[in-house]
């Protein structure tokens, strides 16, 4: 799988949440270059466990700014972070007792949903927090 290259048309326009979606994007690459080479277990589940710890972190951070903005579609936004969140909980509990691997599909669906959630609600939630029209953010 194609690493994820942070480009600028991936960024919100919200400094702490590009910061935020950068640091998950190096996580996720660091987790596909050790599927790729073939990296044990162990490491394999520690970057898992690092990349879930830290978008759950991202997503409580995101939706506090939501809060405070007044975000109108932020219990849409907030059900989509749980979605991904109990699908990776259950895909590390499958790993980590053997029965599954890091597979080229799980990481093209991680990769997939990062990449299309950011370009689609979180501009839109970017849009709201800054006051711009949808559609008007890196243009």
């Amino acid at each position: 799988m194609a690493e994820v290259v942070w480009s600028q048309e991936l960024c919100v326009g919200i400094q702490q949440v590009d910061d935020e979606h950068q640091k998950l994007v190096l996580v996720l690459n660091q987790l596909d270059s050790a599927m790729c080479a073939g990296k044990g277990t162990r490491v394999m589940a520690e970057i898992l466990a690092q990349l879930i710890i830290y978008t759950q972190e991202h997503f409580i951070s995101e939706e506090e700014l939501m809060a405070e903005c007044g975000y109108p579609k932020m219990e849409l936004h907030q059900a989509q972070h749980r979605q991904l969140v109990e699908k990776v909980l259950k895909f590390q509990t499958k790993f980590e007792i053997g029965g599954k691997r890091i597979t080229k599909e799980m990481m093209e669906f991680l990769t997939y949903w990062l990449t299309n959630h950011i370009l689609g609600d979180d501009m839109a939630f970017a849009a709201h927090y800054n006051g711009a029209p949808v559609g008007s953010i890196n243009s």
